[in-house]
């Protein structure tokens, strides 16, 4: 599980440690800088016999974060396939919808007991943690000028929008703390919201509810700036990876 104060970068090295295990540190940050840095089509040496273009990398770095960091209830999966991989992406969707729905019933249900609260906490630490692995992931999908990479960056934009709509709804409808009655208003006030997303366990993966209804119930986030298309995730990455290399040669030259 990642710690909150986890930035891109280091995000983005734990990906290449987990893709090149046996490779010397050093040459993992050379390769990382190149990624992020080279033109598209620069090739970047791996190692003897193994060449990538930098926008190949970038997309089978985010492809690795995406498919390997699920750590929804901690786990992480082991596939024999890419479908398998790309199937459990979907099905993380699915399981964050189930979870949402059951801490919106159990803190809505009259009183507050010390396990319905350790479980809303455990799933917004845990989606928070998801949420930057999944900007990382879109950021270097968006940098890619391939269509399957334009294709992942919608696939992620998705989920994202709609982890944020779950987040919204559990932070303003269920209460903090342990041990607390709730009342019968608080339960109707989340009624409207269960059934949203009971709606969208019911719907393909992708398909989406009715704007006016998303509005209507303050949730939506689909005009978030830092998802909009463009390339403003990866520029957000490249600075991040500036000022830490400036940091380290002021730190140098002391």
């Amino acid at each position: 599980m990642k710690s909150e104060s986890q930035t891109s970068i280091q995000i983005l090295r734990q990906a290449l440690a987990g893709q090149y295990p046996d490779m010397e540190y050093s040459r993992r940050e050379m390769i990382l800088r190149q990624m992020l840095f080279a033109p598209q089509n620069r090739m970047i040496k791996i190692d003897e016999g193994y060449r990538l273009s930098a926008e190949d990398l970038r997309f089978m770095t985010a492809s690795f974060i995406e498919k390997t960091g699920n750590v929804f209830e901690g786990r992480q999966p082991v596939f024999e396939n890419e479908e398998e991989k790309n199937q459990d992406c979907v099905e993380e969707y699915f399981g964050w919808l189930l979870k949402t729905t059951s801490v919106l019933k159990h803190l809505n249900d009259g009183f507050v007991s010390q396990e319905d609260a350790v479980e809303r906490e455990s799933f917004l630490k845990t989606v928070a943690e998801r949420e930057k692995t999944l900007l990382v992931c879109l950021g270097l999908y968006e940098s890619c000028l391939s269509e399957d990479g334009q294709d992942r960056a919608r696939f992620v934009r998705y989920k994202i929008q709609k982890l944020r709509e779950m987040c919204t709804s559990i932070q303003f409808l269920t209460r903090t703390g342990q041990d607390v009655e709730t009342t019968r208003s608080e339960y109707d006030a989340a009624i409207p919201y269960y059934k949203y997303f009971k709606n969208l366990q019911r719907l393909p993966f992708g398909y989406d509810m009715p704007a006016e209804q998303k509005e209507k119930l303050g949730i939506s986030h689909d005009d978030d700036e830092d998802l909009k298309e463009g390339d403003a995730g990866y520029v957000k990455i490249l600075n991040e990876m500036l000022d830490e290399m400036c940091e380290n040669e002021e730190n140098f030259g002391q």
